[in-house]
């Protein structure tokens, strides 16, 4: 995990040294990807491949012809915005669930 990135997410980290930010973030991933959490998350992401499969069939199938875009074109669509806003949202997601696990690490150590 780089915690240069990871860090920019939690503003509450920023004062402390890297190695004990990668830690904390560590320790948070442990927690929130536990594995009495699995069934969760696995649903969750068979809910996000079926979410971005529909949306890509939708373009290819029906809003693709409808504009008279060629496959080449409609493919072309599905990778530069269809991907990327699924990789920014699931991004956000990852981010959402390690929140509230880093707010009770640093709560239980006091700061």
């Amino acid at each position: 995990m780089n915690v240069r990135l990871m860090s920019k997410h939690f503003p509450q980290l920023a004062e402390r040294p890297e190695k004990e930010q990668a830690a904390i973030l560590q320790q948070a991933h442990e927690r929130a990807y536990a594995p009495e959490r699995k069934l969760a998350h696995w649903r969750g992401n068979v809910i996000s491949l079926v979410w971005i499969c529909a949306v890509s069939l939708f373009i290819a199938l029906v809003a693709g012809p409808a504009l008279g875009l060629g496959r080449p074109v409609t493919g072309g669509v599905i990778m530069v915005v269809v991907l990327p806003i699924f990789m920014i949202l699931r991004h956000r997601q990852y981010v959402a669930q390690l929140r509230p696990e880093v707010d009770a690490i640093l709560a239980r150590t006091g700061d």
